[in-house]
């Protein structure tokens, strides 16, 4: 693609004097406006006004400037679409190849807590439509929105002459997720300076926000949750309440007509159950860890009843979710004033969405982690048994939501399935069974001989295998895949234990 022109508006100048001189050397025509156009002006560079292209003035103390038809024609016509170069030439539109743009500093702005109309007059329009404009059209338009990539594309262009479709694919990719990150931090101190911000961050010296993403097609989101009473819901809240109906909306679909209970405390289900009877899921999960239930967030996957509401009329919980509430039980959470009822639909199992994590200076996206392994495989000598498959089942879906390392237990109780005890967020895995499980089932004086162990990842040694035989295990699921794998096999044979792999790891940081 060879440069014939090229529309340059930057807030931060760096670089821009030398870039442009190449670019004129280069015979582009440099098309600019505002502050851009003076720097340029002020260091000998040819330039045209945007107004010759516009046909119109700056507007509005800048607020307009390269909005029009002219320019986003010019960006977003097909080069190699006959009827977009036929109307490209009857309505006077002469192609714009190359984007030069930064935005105006908002976060910059905002970081030194400058006053609202300030931070306003900070908001670009211009600048991030005709970036996106560009960059969809990277076909045959090129988008650079960082100085940094200044050097790079002028020795491609001194050795070439052209831009190679590769380098403007990068650089349309950089061009949107710099937008996403603009407008993201524009919603977020927005929130925060129009009264929309949540109480605080996980510590109250923190700042923190909700903001409604729509990555999913489903008009039902926990974001999106009908709040029928209590205080205002908080950021761990809703960190707690977001693992719950998550593990709840994947119990529910496998668990046919039964009730699903998850209680979740510091992010991490503590409490898990399915039962034919509502109650009878809500006493099991409690039963698990009685201790960190308190103070923690449940989901169910019905209409919490009277029979619910009584059950947790005398017990400290922060937020109940389910898909309904019965006329009764809301009455009697009424006297309750701070608890947090939310009417929310669960997670239809086939709504795949993007989960997103920031770092230092980016953000992390995948797609969040759904469904078990079909593909279970017994790989000792004592089968794994058909009738575990209910427990296995439900374990395998239960541990991808506790923190990784982690091993969880898993039985059959009451006509029922339950958690009974796990150890996570270890970076030992072996300290998940010795130190935690052992101590556990030991203070519940729990038999564990019928149940399941589940683990997230493979077991890299025998070691875990041994501490399981000692806790009386003899019925383990793992992903496998270590290159121990037939040291492990060896040991559950040793041992008398069942053990399927299912070739699929959990991990959840």
């Amino acid at each position: 693609m060879k440069l014939k022109r090229a529309l340059v508006s930057v807030s931060d100048k760096k670089g821009i004097v030398d870039f442009c001189k190449f670019l004129h050397s280069e015979g582009v025509e440099l098309v600019s406006t505002g502050g851009t156009a003076k720097t340029l002006a002020e260091n000998g560079i040819p330039y045209t006004p945007i107004e010759k292209i516009t046909g119109n003035p700056e507007a509005f103390g800048g607020r307009m400037k390269t909005i029009s038809f002219q320019v986003g024609s010019a960006l977003l016509f097909r080069r190699d679409h006959e009827e977009d170069q036929q109307q490209a030439k009857k309505l006077g539109i002469e192609a714009i190849d190359l984007v030069i743009c930064n935005l105006y500093p908002f976060e910059k702005t905002a970081r030194e807590k400058k006053p609202l109309p300030e931070l306003i007059e900070n908001i670009d329009i211009g600048g991030p439509t005709m970036v996106r404009a560009a960059a969809k059209n990277y076909q045959h338009v090129a988008c650079v929105v960082s100085p940094d990539d200044y050097p790079a594309l002028q020795s491609e262009l001194s050795l070439t002459h052209e831009i190679s479709l590769q380098t403007r694919e990068k650089l349309a990719l950089k061009a949107f997720t710099q937008i996403a990150s603009y407008d993201l931090s524009i919603a977020a101190e927005l929130s925060h300076q129009m009264g929309k911000s949540l109480r605080y961050g996980e510590n109250p010296h923190q700042r923190a926000t909700l903001l409604e993403i729509n990555n999913t097609s489903s008009e039902h989101t926990l974001a999106k949750a009908k709040i029928l009473q209590g205080k205002e819901i908080s950021y761990n809240n809703f960190l707690d309440a977001d693992q719950a109906y998550k593990c709840a909306s994947e119990l529910s679909s496998q668990a046919g007509k039964d009730a699903v209970c998850v209680i979740v405390k510091h992010g991490i289900p503590c409490g898990v159950a399915q039962h034919s009877k509502i109650l009878t899921a809500l006493e099991l999960a409690w039963d698990a860890d009685s201790v960190s239930a308190f103070g923690g967030i449940l989901c169910f996957n019905q209409e919490v009843t009277e029979s619910v509401a009584n059950c947790l009329k005398e017990r400290f919980v922060e937020v109940v979710i389910a898909p309904s509430f019965s006329a009764e039980a809301q009455k009697i959470f009424s006297a309750k004033k701070n608890l947090r009822l939310l009417e929310c639909k669960l997670k239809d199992k086939s709504e795949q969405e993007w989960t997103l994590r920031s770092i230092n200076g980016g953000i992390l996206c995948q797609d969040e982690d759904q469904g078990i392994s079909n593909e279970l495989m017994s790989v000792t000598k004592l089968p794994f048994p058909e009738n575990k498959n209910p427990v296995l089942k439900f374990g395998l879906v239960v541990t991808k939501y506790l923190k990784s390392n982690c091993i969880g237990i898993f039985a059959e109780k009451d006509g029922g399935l339950a958690i009974v005890t796990s150890g996570v967020g270890q970076p030992n895995r072996l300290d998940c069974i010795t130190r935690l499980i052992a101590t556990r089932l030991e203070e519940k004086k729990e038999n564990v001989s019928d149940a399941v162990l589940v683990s997230d990842a493979f077991f890299p040694f025998r070691d875990s295998i041994e501490a399981a035989n000692a806790l009386g295990v003899k019925y383990i699921a793992q992903p496998g895949g270590s290159v121990r794998d037939p040291e492990v096999i060896e040991a559950c044979n040793e041992f008398g234990i069942s053990m399927v792999m299912t070739g699929k790891r959990h991990f959840r940081h």
